[in-house]
């Protein structure tokens, strides 16, 4: 093996010097293209998408009902979906922006049980209330605690876009947690919510990745 580098050291000082300069930005290259695809594997990429490369995205998310993702959360983790619902929560917090979305219509209004968690990486003018298109991939679920409830646990989506949606039922429904969950900082700020009701019958997914707690700490 060492025999092999040292030819190879002794080919390159052999080299004239354009063709040393070019091996040598050749490799600079390679080696930053490597490091980059390392770090992608890595870290997840959740920038808000535009241009074209929104356009690409919007056309493959699909729609799905809460109650397929619910029931199959594992499966479809990581793939592109389209949900249309109204904000019950919302707060935003350095920055990012975390929505409680309901995404069953039911009798001219949302189904209070029927219920994702969606994060932002970007500021918005959302409010409660407000009907909205959210393009995200699904990343695991979402903890809540609930005075009503106990542990709940929700589908959680890392949304790529988020648009209003005009064209859907005004109506409010009611948010079944106490609180909002605490992010790392207590200094949440914008935060809007609804009343306290208990919903019947919720359904609780078994993926329990990226949990959170509303108990100050």
């Amino acid at each position: 093996m060492w025999d092999k580098l040292k030819g190879a050291r002794d080919w390159f000082i052999d080299q004239s010097n354009p063709i040393k300069l070019g091996i040598v930005i050749f490799l600079g290259v390679i080696t930053i293209l490597i490091i980059f695809l390392l770090l992608s594997s890595v870290m997840p990429n959740d920038a808000p998408l535009t241009g074209d490369a929104l356009t690409k995205y919007e056309a493959s998310c699909i729609v799905i009902s809460f109650q397929d993702l619910n029931s199959s959360l594992n499966k479809y983790n990581g793939q592109h979906f389209k949900f249309t619902g109204q904000i019950v929560q919302i707060t935003e917090n350095n920055g990012v922006t975390d929505i409680v979305l309901a995404i069953t219509p039911i009798n001219g209004g949302w189904s209070p049980t029927d219920l994702i968690f969606v994060t932002y990486n970007a500021k918005t003018t959302f409010n409660v209330g407000d009907a909205i298109n959210v393009y995200g991939d699904v990343s695991g679920s979402y903890t809540y605690i609930s005075a009503a409830l106990g542990e709940l646990n929700i589908p959680k989506i890392t949304a790529r876009y988020i648009e209003l949606e005009p064209n859907t039922s005004p109506a409010i429904v009611p948010v079944p947690f106490t609180s909002i969950p605490n992010n790392s900082s207590n200094n949440t700020t914008n935060t809007s919510g609804s009343g306290t009701v208990t919903p019947t019958n919720p359904t609780t997914p078994t993926n329990n990745s990226n949990q959170h707690s509303t108990t100050p700490t």
